[in-house]
């Protein structure tokens, strides 16, 4: 962990007006360049760890390749990854015409969908307790927890057990090195979904949507165009003071309960109330995951 964090003294102010002098833990930004089929193709601003993870993630979720099978090798030393392409894959690139919410470029709205539109269904199945859950342990990732520099992403299993976790200073890196450890571990992601630290525009709703990952839960809040995307291919989930909002629907609110009450949460559909809601995907798209309450 020395790679990744530094100690530097700071001058803290706190709301009583007390002002100290102490050593705090510092995250270290790192430049990662990446060659691809032997040219230069993009520097990116990372954690260094997880490297290969990122690489990965990072061509899946903009369309470079569809998997790890499409590659030759993968190799990261000293500050640059070296990738290459199967020889029919080389010289094929997206069109990257997209200024994400991070600033760097990204597949179109309008594009995206169609590198997932073959994706199988999913039978995920997940509690509203699992979701709440889930969504509270990125708070206690180690990096987060010492410095509190890092955005965290984790992907769980319909059990809420972690597939993969981790970390970064980019939400957006965070979650393409989640999911390039998922593809590195052969996660069968259909049955997976993934939790993340921060909020959700469209750019950061399709990454989960390319790999065929059916519900995306966050602590913050979900922007327009990402809820559009969640309607009309997945589930997008916002979790917040135990109570969660789900996009897929014209309304799900699913209330968690305390450990004494015996029945499960409250759920409301489009008025409609019940233990648990399951969605129904659209023929074209990826179908959506289901939202389930917990046994009575």
């Amino acid at each position: 962990m020395d790679e990744l964090i530094t100690k530097k003294r700071i001058t803290r102010f706190f709301e009583n007006g007390k002002v100290m002098e102490l050593e705090d833990h510092i995250i270290r930004e790192y430049r990662l360049l990446i060659h691809l089929d032997g040219e230069e193709f993009i520097q990116a601003v990372v954690l260094p760890s997880l490297l290969e993870e990122f690489v990965l993630g990072f061509l899946v979720t903009r369309g470079i390749i569809h998997g790890p099978e499409d590659l030759t090798s993968l190799e990261v030393e000293k500050g640059t990854a070296s990738v290459l392409r199967h020889p029919e894959n080389r010289g094929m690139l997206p069109d990257l015409r997209l200024i994400e919410s991070t600033g760097s470029r990204n597949l179109a709205l309008e594009i995206a969908p169609h590198f997932a539109s073959t994706l199988s269904s999913s039978p995920l199945l997940v509690s509203a307790k699992v979701l709440i859950k889930g969504v509270r342990m990125l708070s206690q990732m180690p990096l987060y927890k010492k410095t509190g520099g890092t955005h965290c992403a984790t992907l769980f299993d319909s059990d809420g057990e972690p597939v993969m976790s981790a970390e970064d200073v980019g939400r957006h890196n965070s979650v393409d090195k989640a999911i390039g450890g998922g593809l590195k571990k052969g996660a069968d992601f259909a049955r997976c979904w993934l939790a993340v630290s921060g909020r959700l525009p469209a750019d950061m709703v399709l990454k989960p949507l390319m790999v065929g990952i059916p519900l995306v839960a966050s602590v913050s809040a979900a922007t327009f165009d990402a809820i559009e995307i969640g309607e009309f291919h997945f589930t997008v989930i916002d979790v917040g003071d135990n109570r969660i909002k789900s996009m897929e629907f014209e309304r799900i609110e699913v209330q968690e309960t305390s450990e004494d009450e015996k029945p499960g949460p409250s759920t409301t559909v489009a008025g409609m109330e019940g233990d648990g809601v399951k969605g129904t995907g659209k023929k074209g798209s990826l179908p959506h995951g289901s939202l389930n309450g917990e046994e009575k």
